[in-house]
Formats: structure tokens, sequence, C-alpha cells
């Protein structure tokens, strides 16, 4: 069923008319933290901020500001406002528990060792005077654009616009859009600051990161890199057979979108999960189509 309202949702499940739901608010999620029908599946979903590099915003073709912003964002506090501290807190776009390495390993912890993804607001600020010296700039203001349709993106933006504010000049300020205009400004490239999201097509690191590649369609920012365009070419390729050679080729990949301030990966989004103990067999996978229901069935008991 489709029930866009998350209270409505709830209140047929806990009736009996409805045999799942998800928990979507960070209220829900605190009352039925401890509910012996809570589920905590792995997303493989990644929210990131990504910022308009085409020279029309001020600023944001500096690196310096764009590490600034990143240095400047609260992961851990975005995460609690979210969803309680279920989500993961990200330190690649790959999410953790989507892909191996080579030899087995979880590719986003191999990942992590290239990458430092951290809330440092001290470095923060002295790197956004820096930014903002060498652009020219002595006051900047910058709008972050997010869905409207989501319980989640309020408490995100609520999170960065506090942090971000301790910056040095900066101005922050929100924008609520629907999904769909939200969709056609980031293809115009109609923002400053976008909060986006994605959620892997299938089991592979590549499902993330081929999005950066120079005029990506999903590449929205439209940063451009060649040492990257490079390597995802070559694990797309040249290397694609070679599990080691694949492997290196992303974790470097990693690192270049990490060094650059390319993104900002803001939370690793995991579903929360109220299901009927009566239900059995239903699959969940995550990447792809999330729930396969081919084996479900109800038990009497």
């Amino acid at each position: 069923q489709v029930i866009t309202d998350p209270t409505a949702a709830l209140a047929l499940y806990n009736k009996g008319e409805l045999d799942q739901v998800s928990l979507t608010t960070s209220q829900q999620i605190k009352k039925y933290k401890n509910s012996k029908n809570l589920k905590i599946y792995n997303n493989s979903r990644t929210d990131y901020i990504e910022y308009n590099q085409t020279g029309k915003v001020k600023g944001l073709t500096n690196a310096k500001i764009r590490e600034a912003l990143n240095l400047a964002t609260d992961r851990k506090s975005i995460s609690q406002s979210v969803s309680e501290g279920l989500d993961g807190i990200p330190t690649g776009m790959t999410p953790a528990g989507l892909a191996k390495t080579a030899t087995g390993g979880d590719f986003a912890k191999a990942a992590a060792k290239a990458t430092a993804y951290a809330y440092n607001i001290k470095k923060a600020k002295k790197l956004f005077a820096e930014g903002m010296k060498e652009a020219g700039l002595k006051k900047l203001t910058l709008t972050v654009e997010a869905t409207s349709d989501s319980s989640t993106t309020k408490p995100t933006l609520d999170t960065i616009q506090q942090s971000w504010s301790e910056l040095p000049g900066l101005t922050v300020k929100e924008k609520y859009v629907p999904f769909k205009q939200r969709l056609q400004d980031a293809i115009n490239q109609n923002f400053d600051v976008l909060l986006t999201a994605w959620g892997a097509d299938y089991a592979e690191p590549l499902t993330f990161l081929n999005m950066f590649v120079t005029d990506g369609a999903n590449n929205d920012g439209k940063w451009s890199n060649k040492q990257y365009d490079t390597l995802i070419n070559n694990a797309s390729d040249r290397d694609a057979l070679s599990d080691t050679k694949r492997t290196a080729d992303e974790i470097k990949a990693e690192k270049t979108l990490y060094d650059d301030s390319a993104v900002n990966p803001v939370d690793w989004m995991n579903a929360a999960i109220l299901s009927n103990s009566k239900v059995k067999g239903v699959q969940y996978f995550s990447s792809g189509a999330p729930y396969y229901f081919w084996n479900a069935y109800r038990s009497k008991k």
C-alpha cells in the first residue's frame, strides 16, 4: 500500500492491517527501538551533498571552501537526529556492507584507510577563512536544497545549518521542494548545495563511484577530474576482471573524491522495519530490489 503519512502507516500496522511498516522518523525509532519485531537492514544508501561547481555559485569552485564545509559536517549528530544513531556514519561514498575487496574484507572499511571524513570545526574555520580570501570573498550565502517529501531531510539540514553557520562569514539557508522539482533542479544545476541520495543498483562500488565521472548523468555538481575519470574507466574496463586491480582503482577513486572534496557523504541510511512475526520467508537484499516475497508465508503461531 502507498501511504505517505508515516503516522498513519504505523497506526495501520498496530491495528494489524499491515504486516510490515518502515519507521521513518527518529520519534518512531526511539519508541520501537527495543521492539522484538524491529529489524534493521543495510539499505546500501548514501545521503550526500553535491556542490554546484559550474562557477555559477561563488566560492564553491574553491577546494578549501568545500573541504571546510565537509569538515564542518557533524555526521554523528546527523545520524542521531535522523535515526537515533541507527544509521551509519559514512567514511566514503560506498556504504559499509555492500561489497568485498579481493581479499574478502569490506570495501568501505578498506577505503576508509585512504579517506578521513571527520568533524573538525576548528580546522574547518581555518580552511574556510583561507578559501574565502583566495576567492576574494568576505561574506557568502549558501542555500541548501532538499526534498520536502522525506521525513529525514529537515533534521539533516537543521544539523548542517547549525554547524556550517559557525564558519566565519557564511550564512546558510534551507530550501525544501517536491522531489520532482529537486530532480529537475539537479539536472539544470539550479542549486547552490543539494542534499541528495543514491541507493545501490548492484553490489559493487562502481554503482556509486561511476556517478562522478566528467559529464556523468548523475554528476549534478559538474565536478571534473581527469585522474578520477581514468580510475573509473580502468575499473570498468581494463581491470574489470581482476578483483585486486579493480579494488585498487576504486579505493584510489574514493581517495580522489575525498582529497578534492568533490562531494560530501553525510549519512549511510539503514532501513528500520517493523515486521509481523507471523510472516516468514521474506528476503531482503541491500542492492537492487530490496524485498523478495516468493518464499513468504504466514504461520499460524
